[in-house]
């Protein structure tokens, strides 16, 4: 039995396929890529899904069918020549090109998997939604159910998660495709995950950043060599290529190189992250004023305790740092209001005067988060814990914590993905690199360092060490020096990389390497 989970947005679709949550792994949807771009080139005899009509979206726009998701329903088509496509009838075209590497992947009696579930973007309607299942039927899926994308963004916190702390209470989730920006609010209560509300700003879309890049280094290109890229059609969807691909996999060097080639001429320029911020600065400031605007207008909703970005949404040039400054003020808000209330009260016990903890947490969610929270429904499903249908409201899953008698049980080890690497020796080392102990694939963990961290064995204690760029966390701290594990720690490869738990003997109790 297997079940596949599949986040789909209007840029692209993702997929994990396996009997369990734990063990789901990511498909690769064309070729050796994980991803399948939502995109159909009407330029050959018969249409094509995927990078072909991705590559088109500058050179030959009228013959790419992008971002048609949000028109679900609509009357709006794409024609030229003999094809014409309405929005439902590209996206059958993509369920159908999908069925290729989930019929490999799956394990049903005619190959394809015995049940999927899909992570939608918020802003389809229910008529939409309801659309987009007869369509997974068409193409012969057999879909035990759909959930919005913010909803299965809080869920993985719960189901995969991804850290050692879960959050209670209110959460925004942003993300971001080729159609908009959203905000979403998720609450948190009683055992149960709710969808409260959803704003998309489609004019902060995906697009709009590309758009952003691409004239800032089209302008660098005029100022130093009077080329315009932007006058070929083939420099322009190649430069468009490689910022949408420095926006899929984020920063892997200090510098973002670029080259760029059209007719006669040749332009190799490189811009370091702060230009790159600098250009979508504009869409940066309108973000975080309709976050404002957000939770002015959901306000009564409570205070918010997390903020949830997918990796695209943390991609776009300086949100990220937007975020945490906000976020900052916020708490800092927060404390003068609860000093000067407490001022104003004349009993001042030891309640009043315990310190509070009023930090907001900021987490990007792995690359394959959604389709794996959309996994795990199915396998819910499949269970019969949750309906079959559309979920704007689950219930979150009953997990046992461990004892911590079981966590120390065992020699020295880490788990990821539910599966046990020793320790052993006096060195362990994680990383890209293929010499490392522990390898990560650098398409699914780009900002993985090569030797992204050590585990060293000194004087009975197991500590961590940082050797990277993008810096590693323990518990969802920076480790800045040589730190000691313990048991049951939670150990993530950068602020978007892989996490792990070290288990086993703890660092007072360990005799040693085995």
């Amino acid at each position: 039995m297997s079940l596949i989970g599949i986040d789909l947005n209007a840029t692209r679709a993702r997929a994990v396929s396996g009997p369990r949550p734990r063990s789901a792994t990511t498909i690769p949807l064309e070729d050796d890529s994980l991803d399948l771009p939502l995109a159909v080139s009407l330029e050959g005899r018969q249409p094509a899904v995927g990078r072909a009509g991705a590559s088109l979206c500058r050179r030959l726009p009228h013959l790419a069918c992008l971002d048609f998701l949000p028109f679900l329903g609509a009357a709006r088509a794409w024609a030229a020549g003999r094809h014409r496509l309405d929005a439902s009838a590209a996206l059958g075209l993509v369920f159908h090109a999908l069925n290729a590497p989930l019929r490999a992947r799956g394990g049903g009696t005619s190959g394809m998997a015995s049940g999927v579930a899909l992570s939608l973007p918020p802003y389809l309607d229910a008529s939409q939604v309801a659309l987009v299942g007869r369509l997974a039927e068409q193409a012969h899926w057999h879909l035990f159910g759909t959930v919005p994308s913010p909803l299965a963004a809080a869920l993985s916190i719960f189901a995969i998660p991804e850290s050692g702390t879960t959050f209670s209470g209110i959460a925004l989730v942003a993300d971001v495709d080729g159609h908009a920006l959203t905000w979403s609010m998720v609450e948190v209560a009683e055992g149960q995950a709710r969808l409260l509300y959803v704003q998309p700003s489609p004019h902060l879309g995906r697009n709009a950043w590309l758009l952003r890049l691409l004239d800032g280094v089209a302008h660098r290109c005029v100022r130093l060599s009077r080329r315009d890229p932007r006058e070929s059609a083939e420099a322009e969807q190649s430069l468009h290529d490689q910022l949408a691909r420095y926006l899929e996999l984020g920063a892997e060097r200090p510098l973002l190189e670029l080259s760029l080639q059209a007719g006669t001429w040749y332009q190799h320029l490189m811009f370091p992250p702060d230009e790159l911020t600098a250009f979508g600065l504009p869409l940066v400031r309108q973000a975080i004023l309709e976050l404002q605007a957000f939770r002015a207008a959901t306000a009564s909703c409570g205070e918010v305790s997390a903020v949830l970005l997918t990796p695209a949404a943390a991609r776009l040039p300086g949100l990220v740092p937007a975020l945490e400054s906000h976020l900052q003020s916020v708490v800092v808000g927060r404390a003068e209001d609860d000093e000067a209330s407490c001022l104003s009260l004349d009993d001042f016990g030891e309640e009043l005067l315990a310190p509070q903890d009023g930090a907001i947490s900021l987490r990007v969610l792995s690359p394959d988060a959604l389709a794996r929270s959309a996994h795990s429904l199915a396998v819910r499903i499949h269970r019969g814990e949750l309906p079959a249908g559309h979920h704007e409201a689950v219930l979150l899953p009953t997990v046992q914590p461990a004892e911590p008698r079981q966590l120390d049980a065992g020699p020295p080890r880490l788990n990821f993905r539910g599966r046990d690497h020793l320790l052993a020796g006096p060195s362990f080392v994680l990383g890209r690199d293929p010499v490392c102990d522990l390898v990560f694939e650098g398409e699914l963990y780009p900002t993985v360092s090569a030797r992204h961290c050590e585990i060293q064995f000194d004087r009975r204690a197991y500590t961590l060490c940082d050797r990277s760029r993008h810096g590693t966390l323990l518990n969802d701290r920076v480790v800045r020096q040589k730190v000691a594990l313990h048991s049951g720690d939670w150990i993530r490869l950068g602020p978007a990389g892989p996490v792990l738990r070290f288990l086993g003997q703890n660092a007072t109790r360990s005799s040693g390497p085995r």
